[in-house]
């Protein structure tokens, strides 16, 4: 535990904590316990989604979490997303309960930088102390984390040395000094403090800060030793695989360095980010085996709170097609699409009702992209349509990955429409998550393509605008348009209504036309403009058939 100096005269009943846990009578001896102490601010929450709304609404300094909060959802998971969203200090004291001691719950819980960890049953007098213990932790790197997050980076140091000078040894101060240091380039201030802190302490944290050095320093084989060995030495210190794991990658030791950050995946199996780390080193070492077995690990401890699910499934989707892409065999291909099937319907049995439609919308996306790699172009169409059905009219309420993930394919069919909808709610979006943000940033860096859609919508207004009074003329351009874009819906639409207004209902393209767009999902104004031209098509071979009735039935005189 964190040696820290003691406070005195902490005004106990002023300080709030939130124990969250699902078995309410557990909580209720924690609050109990707690009360003993003088803590009187004491909140309960039971499950997730109550969890959120008291972080949202008041500023905890203190946090007891159970690390199984159901079937579905994590503790971790759930402390996960109340940091990415800022509903705690940085400074919240956090501890984590649980009855279950494997090594995975316990080193995913420190992974999470909780505080403490502490056993089921709960021993009164463990909880007391470590009440006490996290809280005066919290208040020495309080004014640290403030400096910090307003960006006073200097400020921030020396208020570390101050502490440690006033009080002494502190591994959560040096650390974070040696952090600060190590960011700001300072080699030998934070060489000089290593030295200094090591003499003292040979802690783990501390020798991982040194190999980091000793890497920024230029020594990547130093620094790979060091990790190598710290590993060996302290086997559930999965951050010292993350290094290691990420030193090697940046040597090109793929395969080496994907054993290591499997071995920290099978510690940690529900930290989806090393799920996804080793994936891509399979696709580097063009391993599928391992990398459908990740995929596996990645659907089964799937985050549920909020939609970072989808945004990891697109990024292993991503990763996915580059495996898919490298020089396998067609029969391997198909092998591997339907195991990525497979595991949509895997992650399926997890997930919300809305988040499954979610999930179909993304899988025929993704289906699509494979289609239209393997030049089934209207199945492609399709499947992309369909995906994006549900969004059609409502495009702010589609995920930014899905909209990203399906602008390629709409680009290469030509729907504007589409195109122009999910541009302007991108753009309105303040952040975009790094999947999103990644394949919008490949699309907009392509001027050619860029260039060439808004050739194509200035073509469409120009020959739309010109289907009334010049029939034929607009009949040239939708021609012109279809040359490079064989499945544009809205050429589609025009070369019909032109052939309609020069009275040619029997002409082929006209059945060529209907053939592209039958059955497709058709966002407005599109699918207003076709079941007119339906009407329009019924109603010119009505009369033709009644014209050709009618002349049937006059019989020639007899001579």
């Amino acid at each position: 535990m964190t040696e820290t100096p003691p406070h005195t005269n902490i005004d106990w009943q002023h300080v709030n904590v939130l124990i969250i846990d699902d078995q309410l009578s557990s909580a209720l001896l924690i609050q109990n316990i707690l009360q003993s102490i003088n803590l009187t601010a004491i909140d309960i929450a039971t499950n997730s989604t109550n969890a959120l709304q008291l972080c949202k609404t008041t500023a905890y300094d203190l946090i007891l979490i159970d690390f199984h909060l159901d079937p579905q959802i994590s503790g971790s998971e759930l402390l996960t997303v109340i940091k990415k969203n800022n509903y705690i200090s940085s400074y919240c004291g956090i501890i984590f309960i649980s009855g279950d001691r494997t090594p995975e719950v316990i080193v995913t819980s420190m992974s999470m930088d909780a505080d403490s960890f502490l056993s089921k049953p709960l021993n009164i007098g463990m909880l007391k102390h470590r009440i006490v213990t996290v809280y005066q932790a919290c208040l020495s790197r309080k004014p640290v984390y403030i400096a910090i997050e307003n960006n006073h980076i200097p400020a921030a140091i020396s208020l570390c040395r101050q502490q440690l000078q006033q009080h002494g040894h502190n591994i959560d101060i040096e650390i974070i000094l040696l952090d600060l240091l190590i960011d700001q380039q300072d080699w030998p201030q934070a060489q000089q403090l290593l030295n200094l802190f090591s003499k003292r302490s040979q802690h783990h944290k501390l020798r991982l800060r040194q190999a980091q050095l000793i890497h920024r320093q230029g020594d990547s084989i130093a620094a790979t030793q060091l990790l190598r060995t710290l590993i060996k030495q302290v086997p559930l210190f999965v951050e010292a695989y993350d290094e290691l794991a990420a030193l090697l990658h940046q040597q090109h030791q793929y395969d080496a360095a994907k054993e290591i950050a499997y071995q920290a995946l099978r510690l940690t199996p529900s930290i989806s980010h090393r799920s996804l780390q080793v994936a891509q080193l399979a696709v580097k070492t063009h391993d599928p085996s391992l990398f459908m077995k990740t995929g596996k690990i990645l659907v089964t401890h799937l985050p549920l709170i909020d939609n970072d699910w989808i945004i990891h499934f697109a990024q292993f989707t991503a990763l996915f097609e580059q495996l898919h892409n490298q020089q396998l065999s067609p029969m391997l291909q198909r092998k591997l699409i339907k195991q990525l099937i497979k595991l949509h319907y895997q992650a399926r049995q997890r997930l919300t009702h809305y988040q499954k439609i979610i999930l179909t919308a993304f899988r025929h996306i993704t289906l699509a992209r494979f289609a239209a790699t393997n030049k089934h172009p209207l199945k492609a169409k399709h499947r992309l349509l369909h995906g994006l059905k549900i969004y059609f009219g409502q495009m702010s309420k589609a995920p930014a990955s899905i909209m990203v993930d399906a602008l390629p394919l709409l680009i290469h069919f030509g729907e504007t429409g589409l195109i122009r909808e999910i541009y302007q709610v991108l753009m309105t979006r303040s952040l975009l998550d790094d999947h999103s943000h990644h394949r919008l940033n490949q699309l907009q860096e392509n001027k050619f393509i860029i260039e060439n859609i808004r050739l194509l919508i200035a073509q469409l207004a120009t020959a739309k605008a010109t289907i009334s009074p010049d029939p034929q003329r607009a009949y040239c351009i939708y021609q012109t348009i279809l040359r490079d874009y064989p499945y544009n819906t809205e050429a589609h639409l025009g070369r019909i209504n032109s052939l309609l207004i020069m009275q040619k209902i029997t002409h082929p393209e006209i059945n060529s036309s209907l053939q592209k767009i039958k059955k497709m999902p058709l966002a407005s104004p599109l699918l207003e403009w076709f079941t007119q031209l339906q009407r329009q098509i019924k109603d010119q071979q009505s009369m033709i058939y009644d014209h050709r009735h009618h002349h049937a039935q006059i019989k020639p005189p007899f001579t």
